[in-house]
């Protein structure tokens, strides 16, 4: 699974305000202790790390190769890019468990009402594939 687009991706909970429920959050490795430093000092949030995992794109092979449904997590990788100062193109990307797409959708682009988008946003559909779950043995005929 050497691909360009498998994404390092940490799964989390963060705290939800007085009496709501921890909610789950995919964040990639890359940006999520500005992430967490984030919700905690701006938002008041504490964020509880469950595991370090990949996000992989959909593709017809991954059960082929030994993956079960059980293994793999759906999640869908949304793109968004907006007009920023002087017309510089800012990026946007999220990843949303895919149960909750919508109304997670729906809220993210609340967040950038206002905005101008460059172009309509992409979704990806993918899987986290949990750092618990080993990748298959490929057999030798």
């Amino acid at each position: 699974m050497a691909n360009a687009e498998v994404v390092p991706i940490v799964r989390c909970r963060l705290d939800g305000p007085e009496g709501r429920p921890l909610t789950l959050r995919y964040v990639p490795l890359v940006e999520f202790e500005l992430w967490r430093h984030l919700m905690r000092t701006r938002h008041h949030r504490q964020v509880t790390i469950e595991e370090v995992s990949v996000w992989v794109p959909e593709e017809a092979g991954l059960r082929e190769r030994g993956y079960s449904a059980e293994d793999l997590e759906p999640v869908l990788r949304l793109h968004l890019e907006f007009s920023g100062p002087h017309g510089v193109p800012l990026p946007v990307e999220r990843f949303l468990p895919a149960e909750t797409y919508p109304e997670a959708r729906t809220a993210l682009l609340a967040h950038f009402a206002g905005r101008a988008l460059r172009c309509p946003p992409t979704t990806t559909a993918g899987y986290v594939i949990p750092a618990s779950v080993r990748a298959p043995e490929k057999t030798v005929a």
